[in-house]
């Protein structure tokens, strides 16, 4: 059996993408987490700035005639590497007029779940990498 036309499903992928991006978005726990930053157009880096971590032991009681001790704050540039990730569905007429779900409705939120569980996978990954001091 060859590849049927796609044609029934044309014009669908802003639909589909849009229903993957409300998927990711509602499903993600990592995403909301980690600072995020957009890249400038055609460059594969972002620049993170790195602050003195500060604690509850930084925070004294005070009186009016006490002075208390000042906290040094730095920062330093870090520096990440964007990395791509893709996926990619074919449907076909004939899996679109042989079904009884609403496939076309059910791809973008299964494209989109599937984007968050590796997002979620990656994240974590890295945070069992990071020193915990």
């Amino acid at each position: 059996m060859a590849l049927t036309n796609t044609s029934t499903a044309a014009g669908g992928l802003g639909r589909t993408i849009g229903d993957a991006v409300i998927a990711f978005n509602h499903v993600n726990v990592m995403y909301p987490l980690v600072t995020v930053k957009q890249a400038a157009r055609g460059s594969n880096h972002v620049q993170f700035s790195d602050w003195t971590k500060l604690t509850s032991g930084n925070v004294s009681a005070a009186t009016q005639a006490t002075a208390t001790t000042a906290v040094a704050i730095t920062t330093a540039a870090r520096t990440t590497t964007i990395s791509e990730h893709v996926i990619e569905s074919q449907v076909s007429d004939l899996v679109l007029m042989g079904s009884g779900d609403d496939v076309v409705g059910q791809a973008g939120p299964a494209l989109g779940n599937a984007v968050s569980a590796k997002l979620d996978d990656d994240l974590v990954e890295l945070g069992m990498e990071m020193p915990s001091a």
